[in-house]
């Protein structure tokens, strides 16, 4: 195309705007550029600041350029998006109305984010100039997200959008997603549009609206490379960006939440979260007893540990030198890495290895690791034999022992996630979601969902799709039960069972300081908790299958791999926690160097 061509177009786009609102050509450019940047899915609530950018997402689904999502309460609906952004690695868009429905999406914000997912909040908002007149659902919400989000913009779509304008908001799409997928092979977390409307909000009759076109390769407007944030400090200048770890030297690797997985350190011993890659070498996490004993000289830390006590005792120890691998990105706190006790020597973005491991420490970390194994074994074992109430770390057994390499797992907060990291993941070929940003119990049931579906997508063509399975606890069942509102004609899950182990309450505060003896009487009030919620009455209302086991044997059978499941199952185990704080502490015995025989 030459000038003249380009030209000519541009004044054939001015002239057929001219009948045009600015909200729909504003509304059509964004969705259009998003669907350039990658975007696949898209979630909307009903609402009529929003409804420019639904008539535009509807479009884009028509042309088979999206999948649209309609859901009708707005943190459900964030989450939705936050477990689809979490599998597909595609920024994904939550659309809301003005008000306080932007609002409800803070909770999902704040995981986003903070476990570095591209979720974005794309709210429709009132001109400026309706501020402080009194007029109808007009708050502040540009500023909204601005400790819950990595990047924010207010954009003004009140104005004619010519050529030059559109080409303005092209551009601020991908400078918003630029800095959400900041960093190689690793996001930077959630953003925030917050777009301005003027009426006329929707045409009068129902045509698509005319844009200036993007770019001829149907890439985004303005490529935008992603490098990691450096940090501009004396600090960060000195520091190495790739630390040389002496494996002759004992060693072990901490891969938190998210870790991504170091080549290099590839068979060194490792103790891994759930939601962690599988490593080649796996060491237990109740192993940490021992090491406590019998120290490492060094440890690398990647990802964020946020489970188990007995690993943050190794990372507070002074005499062990820690390294941290991570970007070191500015999340508008300063430099962010893991580091809680501020023990870290190094904080570098790579790591490469030397030298020869000791033998004897790798078989010290081989009987660390059979001594934690066994000890969860033999608890279980011993349980089951006295014929003892089930309880959620029996369930979390039971799961993990079920799964097959190309299972998804959505692990609920609290003792699910925990659990599971001690009777079996992470699992060499199981894909596994576990809300660790800010391990919160919002929207565990929605993100399961989102997480199906994506899932199912994936794989369209296969006869089966693969399972989808969610392990979490009564409140945070209850707590997002409304996510199971799924309207006719929305994209359903094909094959996803959720686990619910009901022990009536909040079963992680017995073992925590709350749940001593001494603190019993006021226990049950303000940190038990305890509801009175019929789960099978639930489930009918919403049209879920629903199934109640007691037994274990019949919780395995509904849990084997061949188990048909169509569309969305809900499996209750009745469970207790009074056994709670006597399982761990006999686990944590069982697990000690100087009990073993």
């Amino acid at each position: 195309m030459n000038e003249n061509q380009e030209t000519s177009n541009q004044a054939d786009f001015n002239q057929s705007t001219s009948q045009q609102f600015p909200s729909e050509v504003t509304a059509a450019l964004i969705v259009d550029e998003l669907v350039r940047l990658g975007t696949v899915d898209a979630v909307v609530c009903p609402g009529s600041r929003s409804a420019p950018l639904a008539r535009a997402l509807v479009q884009a689904a028509d042309a088979a350029r999206l999948r649209l999502h309609v859901r009708i309460d707005e943190r459900s609906a964030a989450f939705l998006a936050l477990g689809l952004a979490s599998q597909t690695r595609r920024i994904t868009p939550i659309i809301t109305t003005s008000g306080t429905a932007v609002a409800n999406l803070a909770p999902a914000m704040v995981e986003a984010t903070a476990s570095g997912i591209p979720l974005l909040a794309l709210t429709a908002d009132r001109p400026a100039h309706y501020r402080g007149t009194g007029a109808n659902q007009t708050i502040v919400q540009d500023r909204l997200f601005a400790d819950a989000s990595v990047v924010e913009f207010d954009l003004d779509g009140t104005h004619e959008v010519t050529a030059a304008v559109a080409a303005q908001i092209r551009a601020r799409v991908d400078r918003l997603a630029a800095a959400m997928l900041g960093g190689v092979d690793a996001f930077s977390g959630a953003g925030h549009l917050n777009v301005r409307f003027v009426e006329p909000l929707v045409p009068n009759d129902d045509h698509v609206a005319a844009i200036p076109e993007g770019r001829a390769d149907g890439g985004p407007w303005t490529r935008i490379g992603a490098g990691e944030v450096g940090l501009d400090s004396a600090i960060a200048a000195n520091a190495p960006a790739v630390a040389t770890i002496d494996l002759s030297r004992r060693t072990l690797v901490i891969a938190g939440s998210n870790a991504p997985h170091l080549p290099a350190l590839e068979d060194v011993p490792t103790i891994a979260e759930p939601n962690s890659y599988a490593p080649a070498v796996p060491v237990h996490p109740l192993a940490a007893g021992t090491f406590a004993q019998i120290p490492p000289e060094q440890i690398v830390l990647v990802g964020r540990p946020t489970l188990h006590r007995g690993i943050a005792k190794l990372l507070a120890n002074p005499d062990i030198e820690l390294t941290v691998v991570a970007p070191a990105a500015n999340h508008g706190s300063g430099a962010e890495y893991p580091d809680v006790t501020g023990n870290a020597r190094a904080v570098v973005k790579q790591v490469k290895a030397v030298g020869e491991q000791d033998p004897q420490w790798l078989k010290i970390c081989e009987a660390a690791s059979e001594l934690a194994v066994n000890a969860v074994r033999q608890t279980l074992t011993e349980s089951i034999e006295a014929d003892e109430p089930l309880t959620g770390f029996h369930v979390a057994a039971a799961l993990t022992d079920s799964l097959r390499t190309g299972d998804n797992v959505v692990l609920g907060a609290s003792n699910p996630v925990r659990d599971v990291s001690y009777t079996g993941l992470p699992f060499p070929g199981v894909n596994t979601y576990a809300g660790r940003g800010a391990a919160g119990i919002d929207g565990t049931v929605a993100t399961a969902i989102g997480v199906a579906l994506a899932s199912d997508r994936t794989h369209a063509d296969d006869i089966r799709p693969p399972r989808t399975l969610a392990l979490m606890g009564d409140l945070a069942f209850q707590h997002d039960s409304a996510a199971l509102a799924i309207g006719p004609g929305e994209p359903r899950p094909e094959n996803l069972t959720i686990v619910v182990a009901n022990d009536g309450g909040g079963g992680i505060f017995e073992t925590l300081e709350a749940g001593v003896p001494a603190l019993r009487g006021s226990f049950e009030r303000i940190f038990g908790t305890p509801q009175d919620v019929d789960f099978s009455a639930l489930c009918d209302a919403y049209g879920v299958d629903y199934v109640h086991v007691d037994r274990l044997p019949d919780l395995l059978a509904q849990l084997h791999p061949d188990t048909d499941v169509e569309g969305i199952r809900v499996v209750e185990v009745r469970t207790t926690r009074a056994t709670r704080r006597q399982l761990h502490a006999k686990l944590a015995y069982n697990s000690q160097l100087d009990n073993a025989s």
